[in-house]
Parts: C-alpha cells; sequence; structure tokens
C-alpha cells in the first residue's frame, strides 16, 4: 500500500463555496436535449468552473481521478527506453502520449460528466504487463516492410556499443513489469489534481503533470483544453537522463444540432526534449465547416535549441527547416498514425481503432481508505449501474454535502498527503524561465512507495 513517513506540507487553500446548484431531469426526458438546455443556458462561461450538480443518470460512474487516466496502454509506457536512437525515443514518448485518446475513438463515443473529486480524494493502481519490448512501428506498414527491426544507434556525442547496451534495454529476469499510479485532488474549485506514474524495473520510468480542465461553450459546440495550471505531462527516462514535456491540444464536442455528438481536436500537441535537443509537432488539422470531420494529423520531429525555443518557441511547421527535420509523421488521431525516421522505411505507429484500454488494478473496496476514490463513491457507482438514477442523484448529493461540510469544519488550507511542488502549484509569477518550468510538476513526498498490498 501507500506509505507516508513524513508529516504532511501545506500545499494550497480552497474556500468553502455555497451548495451547487441542483439541475434535474424527468425520467423519459433525452439526454441530449437537457445537456443542450444546459449549455444554452451557460452560454460562453467556463463550464467547468459553474457548480452544477448534475443528474446522475448524465454522470459517468467513476471519477475524474479514475476517468482522466494517461495510461491506457502500460505496454507502451514501459517501452518509453528501449531504443537506442533519440528520435526512436521521441517517437515512443509521442505514441504513449496519443494513446490517452483510446476512450475517444468511438464515431459517437458517450458522452458523459465523471464525478467532481472531493479535496483530499486520492486514487491508487497499478498495471501489470508481460516484460516484452514494444517495437516502434507494427509489424504492418503502409510500404509492407517490418520497420520494428534493431534501432539504429545514433546518440551523439557519445561511443555507444550498440549490441551490449541493447541487451540491457530489456530485463528479462521477471515476466511481469508493474506500472504504479498515485493521484490527488488538490483543489477543488478550481478543480486541480496531480498524478504520478511509475515503473522502475526497465531503467526507470516516470510521468507526473497536473490536471486542471478548462470548458467553454461556443454556442455551436463545447471546448475542452488545458486550463492555466495544467502543463502538459512531464515524462522521464532515467536510463538516458531525459525527461519529455508533452502539452495537451484542445478538443471539441462537435455534432449537438444533429443529436450526434463526436470529438473533433483542434491546435497542435508538442513534446519537448531538452538533452536530445529534439521537438516534435503534431498539428491537428482544422475540419471543413461542412461535411464530415477528417480527423487528420500531420508533423515533425526535428532538432531545436532549446534557449532560443523558450522565447521565441517554433510552432509552424511550415517555418522548420528541412535539415533539421529527422522525422515526419502523418494519419488520423483516432484511426492510423503513420511515421518515418530519415533513413529508414515509413511504419504504422499507432492503430487506435485496435488499441484496447488495459485493466486498472485498485485494492478491494473493504480494505480501501475513507478517502479513496472508489470508495467514496461505491453506492453512487452502485446505483447507476442499477439504473437507479433517483437513488444515484440523491446519494450523490448527499456525499458532495457530507465532504463540503467536512471541509467547513477544518476551515484551513489542504495539506497534500502525497505531492510537493517545488514551485507553489497557484504562483502567479510568470516572470522567471525555471518558474515556469517547475509548475505544475508534482514530485512524490519522501517516505512514499508505491504499489498496492498483495496477500
Amino acid at each position: 500500500m501507500l506509505s507516508n513517513r513524513n508529516s504532511r506540507v501545506s500545499l494550497v487553500g480552497a474556500p468553502v463555496q455555497s451548495a451547487p446548484e441542483n439541475i434535474d431531469m424527468d425520467e423519459g426526458a433525452s439526454k441530449l436535449s437537457v445537456i443542450w438546455t444546459i449549455l444554452k443556458k451557460l452560454g460562453t462561461s467556463d463550464v467547468s468552473s459553474v457548480r452544477m450538480s448534475l443528474p446522475a443518470n448524465l454522470m459517468e460512474p467513476r471519477s475524474n481521478l479514475e476517468f482522466w487516466n494517461y495510461n491506457d496502454r502500460p505496454d507502451y509506457f514501459i517501452s518509453l527506453s528501449d531504443s537506442l536512437d533519440p528520435a526512436e525515443r521521441m517517437l515512443h514518448v509521442l505514441r504513449w502520449f496519443l494513446c490517452k485518446d483510446t476512450k475517444w475513438k468511438a464515431q459517437h463515443p458517450q458522452l458523459r460528466k465523471p464525478y467532481q473529486p472531493v479535496l483530499g480524494e486520492f486514487l491508487q493502481c497499478e498495471w501489470s504487463v508481460p516484460n516484452e519490448s514494444a517495437p516502434t512501428f507494427h509489424q504492418s506498414t503502409s510500404s509492407g516492410a517490418n520497420s520494428a527491426k534493431t534501432p539504429r544507434a545514433s546518440i551523439e556525442g557519445t561511443d555507444v556499443d550498440a549490441a551490449s547496451l541493447a541487451a540491457t534495454l530489456v530485463t528479462p529476469e521477471t515476466e511481469q513489469v508493474t506500472i504504479s499510479c498515485i493521484s490527488e485532488q488538490l483543489v477543488h474549485s478550481p478543480s486541480v489534481s496531480a498524478f504520478y506514474y511509475e515503473c522502475k524495473e526497465r531503467g526507470g520510468i516516470s510521468a507526473r503533470g497536473v490536471d486542471h480542465v478548462t470548458a467553454k461553450f461556443t454556442g455551436t459546440a463545447v471546448k475542452i483544453g488545458p486550463g492555466e495550471f495544467n502543463h502538459g505531462v512531464y515524462v522521464n527516462l532515467n536510463k538516458w537522463g531525459e525527461e519529455y514535456n508533452c502539452s495537451f491540444p484542445w478538443a471539441s464536442v462537435a455534432g449537438w444540432i444533429s443529436g450526434n455528438p463526436y470529438i473533433t481536436v483542434s491546435d497542435v500537441t508538442t513534446v519537448v526534449c531538452e538533452k536530445s535537443k529534439l521537438k516534435c509537432i503534431l498539428l491537428y488539422k482544422d475540419e471543413p465547416f461542412f461535411g464530415a470531420p477528417k480527423f487528420a494529423v500531420e508533423g515533425k520531429i526535428f532538432r531545436y535549441d532549446p534557449e532560443l525555443d523558450r522565447t521565441k518557441p517554433v510552432k509552424d511547421l511550415k517555418k522548420i527547416d528541412d535539415a533539421d527535420v529527422v522525422a515526419t509523421i502523418w494519419g488520423q488521431w483516432n484511426g492510423k498514425i503513420y511515421a518515418k525516421l530519415n533513413g529508414q522505411q515509413e511504419g504504422l505507429l499507432l492503430d487506435l481503432q485496435a488499441s484496447e484500454t488495459a485493466v486498472m488494478r485498485t485494492p478491494p473496496i473493504d480494505e480501501q481508505a475513507e478517502n479513496e476514490s472508489r470508495r467514496i463513491w461505491e453506492h453512487v457507482s452502485n446505483a447507476i449501474h442499477a439504473k437507479d438514477f433517483a437513488q444515484a442523484t440523491k446519494l450523490k448529493r448527499d456525499t458532495e454535502d457530507e465532504y463540503r461540510k467536512i471541509r467547513a469544519q477544518k476551515g484551513s488550507a489542504h495539506k497534500s498527503k502525497y505531492f510537493d511542488f517545488k514551485v507553489p502549484l497557484l504562483s502567479s509569477d510568470h516572470s522567471d524561465t525555471s518558474t515556469l518550468m517547475e509548475r505544475g510538476k508534482p514530485y512524490l513526498k519522501d517516505g512514499i512507495t508505491l504499489g498496492l498490498a498483495r496477500k
């Protein structure tokens, strides 16, 4: 189980808010019509900050801490360090990051709102996968060639014995590899949580970040993107001494008027690694105003100057010098994405339609702490699964009221149990570059160990 030998450290405070507005709906009402009514009522305000207690039949029966999970493909996670080539490692990180969209691969996904976590709520979980390497490219490629061959050793400035180093990339001592995770709700309003993934095997791999989502209704679509405290996901590959920062694009829920909502993505995703001096820009192309969405993406991995990029970041693919490009990427973000490394044949990097979400393990409910996510919402989720929405709505409101009273009684700043920040999470200091780099990057407190207890 998680353990903590140190005392808690104050992180941020959150003022006690009044009770949220309750939205009721008739049992036979159309979910889309109710959502549409709510959205028109909200106008262009930040939907994520509006305090509403939605009826249970519009709710996803799990907490945000579990819903916004980025490790749908743990087999890709444990393979992040496997390549000898920095450009391929960049592709590995991008592939793992893009797999977070597995839940949205359906043409018309079921759109429901997860529970907003209560202050101090936490989730501990883990995944176990075979101790095998996931090759950069799938064996079936668009050119008919197998690009899953041993990568070229192109580590600049070092003398590498490719054969001996490749032998250390996968540790055959164990048949299974475990990835552990902890996430915790740090602020209630705005809703902000922190997460940390860790795989000590395979050279030491971790990923961390802060979840803060903002959502706006434009009149025809709901736009969802990272809030001001969300600086993306930081991935660390200890074997190579590399840190990657992956940024989130904006997504839209369109198709409300036709009654067939679907997800589109806009803007760009960037992945940067200062150690290797490589940057990836993945552009989500604009959708046509008329006709079906194309979900098209294109991108490049290129050499860049980290110092210059802090003040004048490259954002336009057309402005990248061809001589600096080391790989190109294209395809559909919710379908097949292809990539081509310089000097190699193109290959299928990811097929999201063939991707399946791995099973997450959590402790049994009766062994969970009082403020552990699934235990907090157990009765609400059971009622939703039983389609007893009236009872689920009542239990949800009762749970929210109970924790609101607890917060009011404490009357002091919340103290994170698991995370520290080198720079305060809600810091407003934007003047120092190092401050910007550390904002939104949580660290496990001393004495915290991850992993589920096993009998």
